[in-house]
């Protein structure tokens, strides 16, 4: 079959990340020190002894760091200073507030995250008296202040605030070109058209990207130009249809190629109706189909088994299936985070997230990620002159993302991969192709 013309983003930094040998074991080392053989690793944390696998994290981050170290190498990009650049949290509630302490303790681990990357981190921390209109008040000003690469509010609210504010109609007011957590509705919908846009939603992305290793070293998948393996082939089920993980996920996998089911929900099969055996019947008939899982219910409207607060319990997955679970619900004694998956039942998997050190940290990851790129954003004229300067780089560079994934020779792509370079580098084209560019031709600027 003749080359077909590629029109889709091309670029992202996982081109980059599944060339590192160091993340070959991903999938293939004990973790924990347990019977857990094939985990798909968030973080690659140490605690004592056991050295953890590294993960997505422990790789990505550092590599923010050496790429914004370089911006000084290149002449285009000399000028900007990743130091200056801040990814803002904005946490609602008081100090004494036990609603907002879980909270409070993620943004302290984003923050961390945030500055090794070498960008800076800001916090407001704002009381839970605060009016609707002191919030906009505030919201403008963030909006417009430069040195903010992408914002967020870290929801819910707590204290008066959590009754009072509308965060829907706040967060619709968050500058697309800033909205790094997905929270504008415009942000939700382009992501779901699968239009241009600056960024998708952290969790489902990172969940997006976590298959994707898997399916890259494990099954062989193809690398898209856009550097998400393909799931061409693949029965996917999306489990829960959340405003901000389940929905958005189900939207992303369609443009991966996959044949999708669900979203399961607490209404799947039953017409409305509480009628439990026949929602069982077919979630199992679902589940048992699925080649992979995307797991974010959580325990609270279903209880399915007598003897377990699990959703998925082992007679429900098929053999060999690949689970990303991103539930972390809280229940028995308040304090161990619990995902869908009975632990007895991943035996079952080819390979499987844990409650802890999955999908969490993958999520951080991207958000900080998408912070850099934010930064890129606010620089968009200095990253494209950079493209312009290396223009002998960057089409070499899309040429090959191009064969590689059409089985296609170099020479049957170069119009093409001149067609996105000019895209890239033109001032009234969207600034993601820019950008994909930026971060696809960085490694070989590093290199030389």
């Amino acid at each position: 079959m003749a080359y077909r013309e590629y029109k889709n983003r091309i670029g992202g930094i996982n081109h980059w990340l599944f060339d590192q040998k160091e993340f070959n074991h991903l999938i293939t080392r004990s973790f924990r020190g347990e019977e857990y053989s094939h985990v798909i690793n968030g973080s690659g944390v140490v605690k004592g002894e056991q050295k953890y696998p590294k993960g997505y994290q422990d790789i990505i981050i550092p590599e923010l760091k050496r790429r914004a170290d370089f911006f000084s190498q290149v002449p285009a990009l000399k000028t900007i200073n990743p130091s200056s650049h801040n990814i803002l949290t904005v946490l609602v509630g008081d100090k004494d507030d036990p609603k907002v302490a879980a909270s409070r303790s993620y943004v302290g681990m984003k923050s961390a995250t945030t500055r090794q990357s070498g960008l800076s981190s800001m916090v407001e921390e704002l009381p839970s008296m605060i009016t609707p209109a002191e919030m906009y008040e505030k919201l403008g000003q963030w909006n417009n202040d430069r040195s903010i690469s992408i914002l967020m509010f870290q929801l819910p609210f707590g204290g008066r605030a959590g009754e009072i504010i509308d965060t829907t109609t706040l967060c619709n007011r968050i500058n697309i070109t800033k909205d790094g957590d997905g929270l504008n509705q415009v942000t939700l919908g382009l992501m779901s058209l699968g239009a241009e846009r600056y960024y998708d939603c952290c969790t489902p992305s990172g969940m997006v990207d976590l298959a994707s290793v898997y399916l890259y070293r494990g099954k062989g998948a193809r690398l898209r130009p856009d550097g998400i393996a393909s799931f061409a082939g693949y029965e996917v089920l999306v489990c829960g249809r959340s405003a901000i993980v389940g929905e958005p996920l189900f939207n992303l996998l369609k443009r991966f190629d996959s044949t999708t089911l669900g979203p399961l929900h607490t209404r799947t099969g039953s017409g409305g109706a509480t009628d439990k055996e026949t929602q069982f019947k077919i979630y199992s008939e679902l589940s048992q189909r699925a080649d992979i899982i995307f797991s974010c219910m959580g325990f609270h409207p279903y209880k399915l088994h007598p003897d377990t607060e699990y959703f998925f319990t082992a007679d429900m997955l098929k053999e060999g299936c690949l689970i990303i679970d991103a539930a972390t619900s809280f229940r028995k004694d308040g304090r161990r985070p619990y995902g869908d998956v009975d632990p007895t039942a991943r035996a079952k998997a080819a390979a499987y997230t844990l409650e802890t050190g999955g999908v969490g940290p993958a999520t951080v990851t991207k958000l900080v990620h998408q912070g850099w790129r934010g930064m890129l954003y606010q620089n968009i004229e200095k990253v494209r002159k950079a493209l312009e300067d290396n223009k002998s780089v960057v089409k070499p560079t899309f040429a090959k993302l191009l064969a590689s994934y059409a089985q296609a020779a170099e020479g049957d792509v170069a119009d093409n991969a001149e067609k996105l370079y000019n895209r890239a580098i033109h001032a009234d084209s969207h600034p993601v192709h820019a950008v994909d560019a930026l971060e696809a031709i960085l490694p070989k600027l590093m290199a030389q």
